[in-house]
């Protein structure tokens, strides 16, 4: 086991260093953000990272992830006696995307009617508008821009999607990178150590972080950080099975100007994801963030999502890295994802 401290004049900086060196196997023990004292005088701020890495340890041995296998019901639907045995494939590669078979079938039918009938032979021109027929089924959205103000976002859904890891992503990505001031405030004060995670990475990112017991908490936190460009609420996971919580998670929320973001994770089920969206709706969400898109061989939950809860996508994440495992997300982008290549 070799172990080694990292500098840099960002966080980013040093973990860079620890990858250049250690490879993707590295694995960071500890972090801290320190200034100097040089004759008197403070130092320029410095992070630190301790990295260790297993020279005998092989990434590629690691046993390979179970592939989620769509459950998508014994029934066929009805197939086009036209259609060759090489369209029914690709539209077999839709249902295995985790798509449901009559959404498959309507963008598969949306393609081939873009086409004369003598042109259905030509896979290459059938992807091509099956590609273009996934992609305008979907709705993104551009990050904000700040231009009227202090933005205000709370991220809301189940457990364990990673609501506080994907808060940590973009407050790095906003502070670190586009350079704007942000705060982040708590409510999750059920999950133990939930607050002391997200303090963790407020103080190695260098931002402020509040915790809120009470709806009258999180007016007070939020009136305190007026100086902040953006402002991210880490809210308490939810079942959507428990109406109840996602009502007393409503009452923090209501009243204020805050754009409200559900975060769904790519491995969820098609049943539960159309449940939680239903269950959340309560809370009048904006947008779409779906996560653990690197745990799952099925991503049409993407779409799904985005159709039943009728939303744009805004970020797509995937893997712990923060920031690097956050992206805005592309219309283009997720369909590639969906259909895979040609």
């Amino acid at each position: 086991m070799r172990i080694k401290k990292f500098t840099g004049a960002t966080m980013q900086d040093a973990v860079e260093r620890l990858r250049q060196e250690f490879g993707p196997d590295a694995v960071i023990l500890q972090t801290a953000q320190k200034r100097p004292w040089f004759f008197g005088r403070l130092g320029r701020k410095k992070y630190e990272v301790i990295g260790a890495v297993d020279p005998t340890f092989k990434s590629g041995g690691k046993a390979k992830k179970q592939e989620r296998k769509p459950n998508n019901g014994n029934k066929m639907p009805d197939i086009d006696p036209a259609w060759t045995s090489s369209i029914q494939k690709l539209f077999q590669r839709l249902v295995n995307s985790d798509l449901p078979r009559d959404l498959a079938q309507q963008l598969l039918k949306d393609a081939l009617s873009r086409l004369p009938r003598e042109e259905w032979n030509d896979l290459n021109k059938v992807w091509n508008q099956l590609f273009s027929a996934v992609v305008e089924m979907l709705d993104t959205v551009e990050p904000w821009e700040f231009r009227g103000g202090q933005q205000v976002v709370a991220l809301i859904g189940p457990t364990g999607v990673g609501k506080t890891t994907t808060i940590a992503k973009l407050a790095a990505s906003f502070a670190l990178i586009d350079k704007k001031k942000v705060g982040v405030v708590t409510v999750d004060t059920y999950r133990i150590a939930a607050a002391e995670q997200l303090k963790t990475y407020a103080d190695i990112i260098g931002i402020p972080v509040r915790v809120a017991y009470s709806p009258g908490e999180l007016k007070d936190a939020l009136a305190k950080m007026q100086d902040r460009d953006l402002i991210l609420i880490d809210t308490a996971g939810r079942s959507q099975n428990n109406r109840l919580q996602v009502g007393e998670l409503k009452s923090y929320l209501e009243g204020l100007d805050v754009e409200i973001h559900l975060v769904i994770s790519a491995t969820t089920k098609q049943s539960d994801a159309k449940e939680i969206i239903e269950a959340f709706s309560l809370l009048e969400f904006d947008r779409l963030i779906i996560t653990k898109l690197d745990e799952t061989n099925a991503p049409g939950i993407v779409l799904y999502a985005a159709q039943n809860a009728r939303a744009p996508i805004a970020f797509l994440t995937a893997g712990q890295g923060v920031p690097e495992d956050i992206e805005v997300a592309d219309r283009e982008k997720i369909a590639q994802l969906i259909l895979g290549d040609f």
